[in-house]
């Protein structure tokens, strides 16, 4: 039926931009994650790590969830 695999989001400059752009919109980091997941496969160990880069360990801005 398929003759390939769906387009997996394992880019980090792709990833780190996605984040960047759903943050801006105010969603947390569950919902980014729950977002990305949604639009294709991601390496999970690279979404990580490219968030903790962006906002550190703390997890860095609070960040609204547009839902509440």
């Amino acid at each position: 039926m398929f003759d390939r695999l769906p387009t997996r989001l394992d880019d980090a400059a792709i990833v780190s931009a996605a984040i960047r752009a759903l943050a801006r919109e105010g969603y947390d980091r569950h919902r980014i994650e729950d977002a990305l997941i949604r639009q294709a496969p991601v390496d999970l160990d690279l979404l990580a790590e490219c968030y903790e880069r962006m906002f550190g360990h703390s997890g860095g801005p609070v960040l609204t969830d547009r839902a509440a």
